[in-house]
């Protein structure tokens, strides 16, 4: 069985006024890929973001946007990527794409919509943030939450191989 790819941004900030700092990706087998951003120079001009940038000192980490978009695009085995909420997601992956001047290849569809029941959907991702003690701002532990969310949801596991 093949799982829905699910994806996450963190942002330097919580409003979509920042810019991402860190993406998070699943794969149909149910791992997941993550990386450091690189500051596009555009972006170090936000005074909001300025702090966050300092403390996790991305100037020397992380990978260029055009690095991480052709890295995703390698792994891209549909044309959807499934997010917690759209919002600040959707801002923050058309600032990464905009610093790499490419064009999103995908949609961006809020994970609820894979299922019958929204509150079913939501309690069942809070709860795997809470049992497995991850950080709802975190790019890998969204991704985490959104993969064990949908396997306690649909009984759906990635095939061994």
């Amino acid at each position: 069985m093949s799982l829905p790819t699910f994806i996450a941004v963190e942002g330097a900030a919580e409003d979509e006024e920042s810019f991402p700092v860190s993406i998070a990706w699943s794969l149909s087998d149910g791992s997941i890929k993550q990386a450091l951003i690189q500051p596009d120079e555009a972006w170090e001009d936000e005074e909001a973001s300025a702090l966050r940038v300092n403390e996790l000192d991305l100037e020397f980490q992380g990978y260029a946007p055009t690095e991480i978009i052709r890295e995703m695009e390698y792994d891209q085995d549909d044309d959807a990527y499934y997010v917690a909420h759209l919002h600040p997601q959707e801002a923050w992956m058309l600032k990464l794409f905009e610093a790499a001047d490419k064009e999103i290849g995908f949609q961006l569809i809020e994970a609820a919509e894979l299922y019958e029941d929204r509150t079913s959907w939501e309690d069942a991702w809070r709860e795997s943030l809470d049992l497995l003690g991850l950080d709802a701002t975190r790019a890998e532990d969204q991704v985490r939450a959104l993969l064990e969310a949908h396997v306690q949801l649909t009984g759906d596991y990635p095939e061994a191989e």
